[in-house]
């Protein structure tokens, strides 16, 4: 595995996103082959009895749906897969390669904060997969149109978002859920990015209650007004917490339903192992935290290592999930700091930080 060295890709203004695309998958070709191959094979050994024609077929659907209601980002994509050498279908799997249809892959755990105290309103989370993506994880700018704004996202290398911050001051962020019932629909990471480019909460609420998606995942949405949690399936959208700035608190979810709908659809076999212990941890542990200092050492916190909320834990095949990296923005301020790895486990730790220009 090449290691990318925790890169910050930066989208040139005035471009179409083809073009950002083809920018980003030339750039980071080898990485973006070597992650389309480890992924490819994560599916297998999962699902030995998934054919390439299964899989391709599978990807032209979810490419279709992203296509018709996130365009532009399809564009980006395609200029990816371009500069790459490589597939739409290959590129779907890289983006969305857990929400396969009748594929359970109960890699990815995280842990999604948002708390309003003396320091205004700061949202991150942990970013948990499976320890062979650690090594292509990056930074994302994307100019905002009609501004000298950017917006910044975690991701990987060939990945059009896994979480991030817009100069409008908003917050995505996404944590995966086991559920039944997944269909041919839009890659999760266009969803993030999509919803990232909305100005206003209500927009983005709207765009999730809505949204036309493959499976299972929790949505953190914050802004300087307000936060929620929903849980979004295929078929079924639930807000299942909510916080106003105008009151102190604290949000925070990790990867078990908490929706009185959802729990109905999740599916406990392939439950994240550690979410509960997590919960418990968030739940003790942010009734202190208060700045933004606080919720950083909190996403690195290490106590009941390894089922800790930062683990490097990657020890059965059950829940092959490690820390790869975390995030967390003050959406008053603009600042954000992104990380690779563990500060504390990992001699490759690395961190960026970032301020925000409002648009």
């Amino acid at each position: 595995m090449t290691d990318q060295n925790f890169p910050i890709i930066e989208y040139p203004s005035g471009q179409p996103p083809l073009e950002w695309g083809r920018m980003h998958g030339e750039s980071y070709r080898l990485g973006i082959r070597e992650l389309v191959e480890i992924r490819l094979g994560l599916m297998r050994e999962k699902n030995p009895a998934l054919s390439p024609a299964h899989i391709e077929s599978l990807a032209g659907e979810q490419w279709s749906v992203t296509q018709h209601v996130a365009p532009e980002l399809t564009d980006e994509l395609k200029g990816i897969a371009e500069g790459s050498g490589l597939s739409a279908e290959h590129i779907v799997v890289l983006n969305n390669y857990t929400d396969f249809r009748d594929i359970q892959i109960p890699d990815e755990g995280c842990s999604a904060v948002f708390v309003n105290q003396d320091s205004g309103p700061i949202a991150g989370q942990t970013w948990d997969m499976h320890g062979s993506a650690k090594n292509y994880v990056c930074c994302l700018k994307v100019p905002v149109a009609e501004s000298d704004a950017s917006s910044v996202l975690f991701t990987l290398v060939g990945c059009v978002g896994m979480m991030g911050y817009s100069p409008f001051g908003t917050m995505v962020g996404v944590n995966n859920i086991n559920t039944n019932g997944a269909t041919a629909g839009a890659m999760w990471p266009a969803v993030v990015r999509k919803t990232l480019c909305f100005r206003t909460h209500e927009e983005m609420a709207r765009h999730l209650a809505t949204a036309q998606v493959t499976s299972g995942h929790n949505y953190l949405i914050a802004s300087e007004q307000q936060a929620e949690m929903w849980e979004v399936m295929p078929g079924l959208s639930e807000r299942v917490d909510f916080l106003s700035t105008a009151e102190e608190g604290y949000l925070f979810h990790t990867n078990h339903c908490l929706g009185e709908q959802t729990i109905l659809r999740e599916y406990t076999m392939s439950q994240n192992s550690t979410s509960h212990t997590r919960y418990e941890l968030l739940e003790h542990k942010l009734v202190n935290v208060r700045t933004f200092e606080d919720v950083y050492e909190l996403l690195n916190d290490h106590e009941n290592y390894p089922r800790s909320i930062c683990s490097n834990y990657q020890a059965n095949s059950q829940d092959p999930s490690i820390t790869c990296g975390g995030a967390v923005g003050n959406l008053t301020t603009g600042r954000v700091e992104m990380w690779r790895g563990d500060p504390e486990y990992d001699a490759n730790f690395k961190r960026h930080a970032f301020q925000l220009t409002p648009a």
